[in-house]
């Protein structure tokens, strides 16, 4: 385990790491070093999580035909197959089921909402503590969330058991170019608000939100790409991933 500081002269640096993430989608040919991976996969290992049950499984993908499945299933997100690595983040209660069975009891947490929210926020940090140490090692990281867009064939291409389901990935590798810019967010008052649901915090934040994208897309020589509130309520017009629902029932989260 790494030493702490007895200072936070290094909180500026982390600071700066954190707010610079951009997420890529052009990589290198060049391969990650193992150790560098094997970090990077530790300090996902030891991310906080609910009661320690440790829900969450990492696949690595790097044959490049399951890549190239994977990219397939997931809308045909070429990220996929040209990062050297790719890792699902798996919700898993099939490892806990297996220590209740160990000790004569039958596990019953998968059979209510909860547990799939126990899940997604755990894989959620594992993910963010994933990107956080690959950008620290100088890798290029790009988050994808549409494992669940035919996750009923992604759970076949896994294999995945019963009482798993894939919630997250996350493209790894070296950087094949700098971002000219980072993607607009709201204001630090929209995102953090005080005691309460501010609203009109939310709604005063998009047109300056919307000010940034026509400045964001003009540096990116796309001037006339949709501001966010044009592309989130375009994007949201329709119901995606519609059979999740389905496939985890299947994948035994009965949920009632």
């Amino acid at each position: 385990m790494a030493t702490i500081p007895e200072n936070n002269a290094f909180a500026p640096a982390v600071w700066d790491l954190l707010q610079g993430h951009h997420s890529a989608r052009e990589f290198t040919d060049a391969p990650i070093d193992e150790s560098t991976l094997d970090n990077v996969l530790t300090c996902g290992l030891r991310a906080a999580n609910w009661n320690n049950g440790q829900h969450v499984t990492a696949i690595v993908l790097r044959d490049s035909h399951r890549k190239q499945q994977m990219a397939a299933l997931c809308g045909n997100q070429a990220s996929i197959a040209r990062a050297p690595i790719f890792v699902v983040l798996v919700m898993d209660f099939c490892r806990s089921a297996m220590a209740a069975q160990q000790h004569g009891r039958t596990q019953r947490v998968h059979e209510n909402q909860n547990a799939v929210l126990i899940g997604a926020v755990d894989a959620g940090i594992v993910l963010g503590t994933l990107m956080a140490a690959a950008r620290a090692a100088g890798l290029a990281v790009c988050p994808i969330g549409g494992v669940r867009r035919n996750s009923a064939d992604v759970c076949t291409l896994l294999e995945l058991p019963t009482l798993t389901y894939p919630l997250a990935g996350l493209c790894l590798g070296h950087p094949a170019k700098v971002p000219a810019a980072l993607k607009p967010r709201i204001g630090l008052q929209a995102f953090a608000h005080e005691e309460r649901y501010q609203t009109q915090h939310s709604q005063d934040s998009l047109a300056p939100l919307d000010a940034q994208y026509s400045d964001y897309s003009e540096a990116l020589g796309k001037a006339s790409a949709p501001v966010w509130t044009d592309w989130i309520s375009k994007r949201y017009e329709s119901a995606d991933y519609a059979d999740v629902a389905q496939v985890l029932a299947q994948q035994g989260f009965h949920l009632v």
